[in-house]
């Protein structure tokens, strides 16, 4: 399944976590305390028919431990500006606080210039460097390769991965740079986990209760863990809550599909390759999460120089260190400013890019002959064996779960596929149902 679909990619760029070491560029010096706060943006915009948004946020680090915590900026005016002239007014999302999106069907154009403005709600505004668009040739030839004995990255506890490579066509008499990104999708069977609760559908009456042993369903809906508490003021007639810990699984009410993305960034400079073709390029390592076929979309984007040099610095410093859970002394500084003050140095790259994209099926056939066990995607994600609740005894109705609940809907209950970065539950382009 090969698509050559090519779409101008424009991006806030900001990788994995932030704030690294970085030896030139700009850079922002930290106290020996790695006390940090500063500006991140985020955002992605294509000439695809997607949802396009911007996140902002600030990074802190806390003064004692050193560890990072984010909080979401709301009410912020942002807009985009096209060519110079036209904007086009970002919409805050009353959900997710601290996230903008453009209209819905907006969508970048070749040969147009772009450039993001925003103010925050103290009057502080902000600008990126504006930024045209590098033509990036096609992807073609793609193919996978199924490696048993090796782990698809390091921070995996099991062996097994799917290397995806692909062709293309550096153009000649100029200097090109490039990177790679996928994005995977893996049938999601669980989806929700409760740790000293169950999962509830309806909310849970407060002061009700039934025979000392179960807590009463009301008809409001709830879809979350229910976990209850002792307090001082609790009746007598609560019923008793066990003093231990357990968690409970729940399957998911409709299909639904893990989303994983690229973990490193995977960049080339064509000094080498000028005017030839770029063959059997490794763009893609995706994990043997289960034996079921997963869908993956590959993109291939270009960068003018500065980008490039942006990128390739937070890539060897990540190499270099360990990864972002290091301490960093210094974080790379962006090309977003604040207007009224040069010297505040905002972590984000505003990043414009034409891009081929690739949506490509690996069916996993190719794993049989391994004698590789895959763990399953739960146990992946999370380092353990499913848990689900005790199903209800079918002649009494009585069941073993650590916290009863009478009335509502059926028991065992199942749990919504909540659509986030990392789960949706609309089915991804290029899903291959099996039969």
């Amino acid at each position: 399944m090969l698509n050559k679909p090519k779409y101008i990619f424009l991006r806030f760029f900001v990788p994995a976590l932030l704030l690294m070491a970085v030896s030139c560029v700009d850079q922002l010096e930290y106290n020996i305390g790695g006390r940090i706060n500063t500006l991140v943006v985020d955002g992605l915009l294509t000439t695809a028919d997607e949802q396009h948004t911007v996140r902002i946020y600030r990074a802190k680090s806390d003064e004692a431990t050193g560890k990072y915590d984010s909080a979401p900026i709301t009410g912020i005016v942002m807009e985009l500006v096209v060519d110079g002239t036209q904007t086009v007014a970002f919409t805050e999302d009353k959900v997710l606080a601290g996230k903008y999106y453009l209209p819905e069907h907006f969508r970048a154009q070749v040969g147009k210039s772009y450039q993001l403005k925003f103010r925050l709600p103290d009057g502080t505004n902000y600008e990126s460097t504006i930024q045209k668009v590098v033509p990036v040739p096609a992807m073609t030839n793609v193919k996978s390769r199924f490696v048993p004995n090796q782990a698809a990255d390091a921070r995996l506890k099991f062996n097994g991965f799917h290397e995806l490579y692909i062709d293309t066509q550096d153009p000649a008499d100029q200097q090109n740079f490039y990177s790679w990104e996928w994005t995977q999708y893996e049938k999601q069977d669980w989806c929700k986990s409760c740790s000293r609760g169950v999962y509830a559908v309806n909310a849970i009456l407060p002061g009700v209760y039934l025979d000392k042993r179960y807590f009463v369903s009301g008809n409001e809906p709830f879809e979350d863990c229910f976990s209850p508490k002792y307090s001082w003021d609790n009746d007598w007639s609560m019923p008793p809550i066990p003093n231990e810990e357990w968690t409970y699984d729940y399957q998911c009410r409709t299909q639904c599909w893990q989303v994983f993305r690229n973990p490193n960034l995977n960049l080339f400079d064509d000094r080498l390759t000028n005017g030839g073709k770029i063959l059997q390029r490794s763009v893609a390592r995706i994990p043997f999460y289960q034996h079921g076929g997963s869908s993956v979309e590959l993109r291939q984007l270009s960068l003018d120089k500065d980008a490039y040099n942006y990128f390739k610095l937070f890539q060897q410093q990540t190499e270099n260190t360990g990864g972002i859970a290091d301490t960093p002394p210094t974080a790379l500084r962006g090309n977003i400013k604040n207007v009224q003050d040069a010297k505040e140095s905002i972590v984000g790259y505003f990043q414009v890019s034409d891009v081929s994209i690739v949506r490509h099926w690996v069916d996993r056939k190719d794993t049989g002959a391994s004698g590789i066990t895959p763990p399953g995607l739960f146990e992946a994600l999370n380092g353990r064996a499913i848990s689900p609740e005790p199903s209800p005894n079918i002649n009494t109705g009585s069941s073993a779960a650590k916290i009863l609940i009478y009335g509502g809907p059926p028991r065992l209950p199942t749990a919504l596929c909540i659509k986030s970065d990392a789960r949706t539950p609309v089915k991804p382009q290029g899903w291959v149902d099996l039969q």
